[in-house]
């Protein structure tokens, strides 16, 4: 490409920003002149305009996100369920770490579980079962929930409420985990320290 093409082109980008910003400083000082005039507060007028712009909003860069050593809330699942059915929930965890892990689940108010536990080698991929009948007297509307603790590299809590409905059947919901191992030393480690319940003396940590 001859030199003067080149040469004419960077004046010609050059000419077009010295516009935009001639022009977008022209725009704004016009505006400051009309507000000026009409007696208004400026602030008044400009600041509601800034709110309704659909702007990013940012996090603190200084907020603290909870230990990396408590339980990681992975939500809640509903299930609805017949008189005399049985809702199941299937938890598949994948060990994404370099070590073999041992999976474990628990769940309160009588839910079962199978298996107990299972061996993950690394990168390996298994499932838990969880399983809770209705009896059959269970009236429409009943709710229960359930807690469940699922144990690997880390600790899942889910909330697992199953209600009673004489439209409902037999259902399964399926809920997916990544256990990762946490090798990243975050700047907010150091303001972390275990602490007991003020009245139980209960210690949480790892």
């Amino acid at each position: 490409m001859p030199q003067t093409t080149v040469s004419s082109s960077i004046k010609e980008i050059s000419d077009t920003l010295t516009d935009l910003l001639d022009h977008t400083l022209s725009t704004g000082i016009s505006v400051f002149q009309v507000l000026s005039r009409s007696g208004s507060d400026i602030n008044s007028k400009i600041t509601p305009l800034i709110k309704s712009l659909p702007l990013p909003k940012m996090e603190s860069c200084c907020k603290i996100p909870p230990p990396c050593w408590m339980p990681k809330q992975l939500g809640g699942v509903s299930s609805h369920v017949c008189p005399g059915g049985t809702a199941t929930l299937r938890v598949r965890i994948t060990n994404c770490g370099l070590g073999t892990l041992s999976i474990t689940a628990e769940a309160d108010q009588g839910a079962t579980v199978s298996p107990e536990s299972i061996q993950l080698a690394p990168m390996q991929r298994g499932y838990l079962t969880l399983s809770f009948a209705l009896p059959s007297s269970t009236t429409d509307g009943q709710t229960t929930e359930i807690s469940v603790w699922i144990r690997g590299c880390k600790t899942y809590y889910v909330r697992w409420t199953v209600t009673s409905t004489n439209r409902g059947c037999s259902c399964c919901h399926e809920i997916d985990i990544e256990d990762c191992p946490d090798l990243v030393h975050h700047w907010y480690d150091h303001f972390y320290y275990v602490r007991g319940c003020q009245n139980q003396g209960q210690v949480i940590g790892r």
